[in-house]
Parts: structure tokens; C-alpha cells; sequence
């Protein structure tokens, strides 16, 4: 049937409507059955094979409406579990986190306190041990000034006492050099010689190649 025949049963359709007996004191209307079947059927017939497809496709249309839906629901479902799970694990993975940097931080503090008093107590040992050695080396150092002092006493009694024997072994000399002069004809020349040079104060050393001292006995 064409879309004329369509549009034709509607009117007709309508007409009785509008036709039709009111029943009293409501809206609504007396119609006759017949006739209304005889046009839902009519227009039932002139749709024919494309309001099964249409049927059909909105059928279907429907279907993948409620598999569209159910997916998505689905989706939605999985998406908030693992939404959850990653903030339930977030929240593990963060309170672990603070857990092991509180302990860390405790560690470390320790260790710091620790390296602090064995750095604290090494100081305090080195400046006893300083203390002390300052302490010694100001004890050696009164010990060697005395020492020198007593050093310099001996080195001047051992020069005074050079310079006694020196001055006795001249002496002694000269007796010898003097006594040789009156008994000794032959070494008259160098026993001369040699008394002019301890009067000068000149005596030659006779490793030097001059005259030396010739023993006498007394």
C-alpha cells in the first residue's frame, strides 16, 4: 500500500473519532469496533514488510542499546574496583613509605648522635692527650734549661780548668826550658830561641814544624 492509503486511514481513523458518540459525563467516546478494526488493519497492511524491518531494527537497535548498557555498567564497575584498589594501594604504598622514612629518620638520628658523642669523646681524649704532652714538654723544656745551665757551669769550670793547666804545663815549661838552659850547651840556640817565643806568647806547636818541648827530668 502506497503512503497515500497511509495517510488515508489516518484521516479515517480520525474522522470517526471525531464522529463518534461522547458517553456522558466523561471524555470518552462510543466508537464502532468494526470499523476501527477494519482501519488499524488497513493501516497495519500498508506498512507491510518495512515496519517488520523497522520493527525489527528497533529491535535490534534496543538490544545493542541494553548490551551497550550492561558493557558500560561493566566498565564502570571494573573502572571504580580499580580506582579502588589503586587508592587502597596508594594509601598502602604512601603509609609504607612514611613508615620507612620515620624509621630511616630514627636511623639516622642515632647514628648521628652517635658519630656526634664518639666525635665528642675523641676531641675530649685528644685534648687530654694534648694537655698532657703539653704538660711533659713544658717539664722537659724546665729539664734541658737546666741542663744547659748545668752544661754551660761545666763548660766554664772545664775552661777555667784548661786554662790552669795551661797556664801550669807554661809555667812548668818554662822551669824545664830554664833549667835545660844552664845544663844543655848543645840545644843552647833552640832553648833560647824557644823561651823568647813563650815570653812573646808565640810558642810554636812542633807538628807545625817549629821547636818542641824536650823532656827534661826534674
Amino acid at each position: 500500500m502506497a503512503d497515500l492509503d497511509v495517510y488515508a486511514a489516518i484521516s479515517e481513523i480520525n474522522a470517526l473519532i471525531e464522529g463518534s458518540r461522547k458517553v456522558p459525563l466523561s471524555n470518552m467516546i462510543m466508537v464502532d469496533r468494526n470499523r476501527l478494526e477494519d482501519l488499524l488493519d488497513r493501516l497495519h497492511d500498508s506498512f507491510g514488510p518495512d515496519l517488520e524491518k523497522a520493527k525489527t531494527l528497533l529491535d535490534k537497535e534496543q538490544e545493542l542499546r541494553r548490551r551497550w548498557d550492561e558493557h558500560t555498567e561493566e566498565a564502570e564497575r571494573n573502572a571504580r574496583e580499580t580506582i579502588d584498589k589503586a587508592t587502597e594501594q596508594a594509601h598502602r604504598l604512601i603509609s609504607d613509605a612514611d613508615a620507612a622514612a620515620k624509621d630511616t629518620q630514627r636511623k639516622a638520628t642515632d647514628y648521628a648522635n652517635q658519630t656526634v658523642a664518639g666525635a665528642q669523646a675523641e676531641a675530649q681524649n685528644i685534648i687530654q692527650m694534648a694537655q698532657a704532652q703539653a704538660a711533659q714538654l713544658v717539664e722537659e723544656n724546665e729539664i734541658t734549661q737546666r741542663a744547659q745551665a748545668r752544661a754551660a757551669e761545666i763548660n766554664d769550670d772545664a775552661m777555667q780548668a784548661c786554662n790552669r793547666m795551661q797556664q801550669d804545663t807554661v809555667a812548668r815549661l818554662a822551669r824545664l826550658l830554664e833549667d835545660a838552659d844552664g845544663g844543655l850547651a848543645t840545644q843552647l840556640d833552640a832553648v833560647r830561641t824557644m823561651r823568647q817565643q813563650l815570653q812573646m806568647g808565640g810558642y810554636a806547636d812542633s807538628d807545625q814544624g817549629g821547636y818542641g818541648p824536650v823532656e827534661y827530668g826534674e
